[in-house]
């Protein structure tokens, strides 16, 4: 099975994670189609929500990549036919709450804003984060969770033996060197801050392989992507050995859903979104969902989520 990965997963299983400034293992501890999705065991609670937002009555549309696309949405290794992830659950829970039927529309990470555009489903939520370029055609809801950003080498990199998720690195150490990381990740946006940085961008796969094959020195993704494919937290998650995340979490950021802002039901879909996030915060599904995904953290505080 190839771990050249997509846009999403970082978890330890044991653990939670990571806020900048604080290690992975403490933040991680303290702080499609017509394909099914199956909700976890979280309780959505009990507020009705209307869904005059939404493009169909009683069903809930969300864009997003499941293409090696753990931990947010991805085909569950015992019944492909079934989706799982976090992201999966939020939006079963935020459909329970509308009275609706949740339905993921496979599109690739890359095509993902323009598939949005051109109004192919409700809204995008997979790891979507606010950026400059977004906000001209893009409303955002309220955040649904915050993560960082994580470098990942070789394990057995010589020049970084000395370092872990303890150590501070940033981006200046990586001048020179090639780092690689996904089209349209935020990622890509810092990394093109220091023009000595090498960025090698990749589309639909994030290049685990080429960091193993000495093809690039390094990765910069989420912090969930990181736990997840090379830490092996949360649920089917297995570790890759061959691989190591070193420093604390960088650039602190939001993970919030897209909305079209030429879709005529666009003010109207946002209010519909943020009562849903606020509910599933207030009633506690949110926090069941990360804590069952290992992504729980001190940091979901700073969103409103204790």
């Amino acid at each position: 099975m190839s771990f050249q990965s997509s846009r999403r997963t970082f978890l330890l299983r044991s653990g939670q994670v990571v806020a900048a400034g604080g290690t992975l293992e403490l933040l991680l501890a303290a702080c499609g189609g017509n394909i099914a999705t199956t909700p976890g065991s979280s309780t959505p609670g009990t507020a009705k929500i209307p869904d005059t937002g939404l493009m169909v009555p009683g069903q809930l549309q969300w864009g997003a990549d499941y293409v090696d696309g753990a931990p947010y949405v991805f085909k569950d290794p015992t019944n492909p036919n079934n989706l799982i992830g976090f992201e999966v659950e939020i939006a079963a829970a935020m459909a329970k709450l509308m009275s609706a039927a949740p339905k993921m529309i496979e599109t690739d990470y890359g095509k993902l804003e323009p598939a949005l555009l051109a109004n192919q489903f409700d809204f995008v939520m997979n790891g979507w984060e606010v950026t400059p370029d977004r906000q001209k055609t893009e409303l955002f809801s309220d955040p649904y969770y915050r993560y960082g950003q994580q470098f990942v080498v070789r394990s057995d990199d010589s020049r970084y033996a000395n370092l872990s998720t303890s150590s501070n690195v940033q981006l200046k150490d990586f001048e020179g060197l090639k780092v690689g990381t996904g089209t349209g990740f935020k990622a890509a946006d810092y990394l093109a801050t220091d023009a000595k940085v090498i960025t090698r961008l990749y589309d639909g796969n994030l290049p685990m392989d080429d960091v193993k094959q000495k093809k690039i020195d390094a990765m910069l993704v989420d912090v969930p992507i990181a736990a997840y494919y090379v830490l092996g937290a949360g649920p089917a998650g297995k570790p890759d050995t061959a691989l190591k995340p070193i420093g604390k979490p960088l650039y602190l950021d939001n993970y919030v859903v897209g909305i079209n802002k030429a879709n005529p039901h666009a003010q109207e879909l946002l209010k519909e979104v943020n009562q849903a996030i606020a509910e599933l915060k207030k009633n506690g599904a949110l926090k069941k969902i990360y804590q069952e995904w290992s992504m729980w953290n001190d940091q979901q505080a700073e969103i409103g989520i204790s």
